[in-house]
């Protein structure tokens, strides 16, 4: 089941959620979108601290991972303004610059992406453009999952490309986290890898 909600299109809203954005990227499927919205608030629920605590220990390598996973989940929900500063805060951290005020702006701009959807998420949001967001688990799209083990556990190179074919969708179901080890292990066809990663048995040869 699915329950309509409503999302502002005045240019307050779309510069914090660019809510038709984030649609055309899934070509037009509210119902992954929505899914979207929601897994990116619960992925988010500790916001930038793990980012901020990873700066604080002076762990560069594992603040930019975060950073950079958080600018692709904000580029694919429509935040191009926190996108924006996830970009600032990342090349802050490249090239070894001070990251105090790109770390200030992101969490400005978090917090109000943040608010945004938890009005949006809760169904009282106010009047405009309705979008369905789905209340079933994330994890109904088994055969999406079984078809991806099943090419991993063949050896099939076809995986590479139902990867590159289903991102969205399977950073909905995987989270980008997970996506991101299955990607990069099948990107060197390490499969068992990847299954490893999926937490799946690998086959015995």
């Amino acid at each position: 089941m699915t329950a309509p909600i409503e999302l502002r299109s005045d240019a307050i809203t779309r510069d914090t959620i660019d809510i038709n954005d984030g649609i055309e990227r899934l070509m037009g499927n509210r119902e992954l979108y929505g899914r979207m919205l929601r897994r990116f608030r619960k992925d988010q629920q500790r916001g930038i601290e793990p980012i901020c605590e990873a700066l604080a220990a002076g762990d560069m390598i594992l603040a930019h991972r975060l950073v950079h996973t958080l600018k692709g989940a904000t580029g694919m929900i429509g935040a191009q303004r926190l996108h924006a500063h996830a970009c600032d805060l990342e090349q802050a951290i490249r090239t070894e610059t001070d990251t105090q005020d790109a770390v200030a702006q992101l969490r400005q701009e978090f917090e109000k992406v943040i608010q945004l959807l938890d009005v949006l998420l809760t169904g009282s949001p106010p009047e405009g453009v309705p979008v369905a967001v789905p209340h079933k688990p994330l994890l109904d799209d088994r055969l999406l999952i079984a078809r991806l083990i099943e090419l991993l556990a063949s050896g099939d190179g076809a995986a590479i490309d139902l990867l590159e074919e289903t991102d969205a969708s399977l950073r909905v179901i995987l989270g980008a986290e997970t996506l991101a080890q299955v990607a990069a292990a099948v990107q060197e066809f390490d499969f068992e890898g990847a299954l490893v990663a999926l937490g799946e048995p690998v086959p015995d040869k």
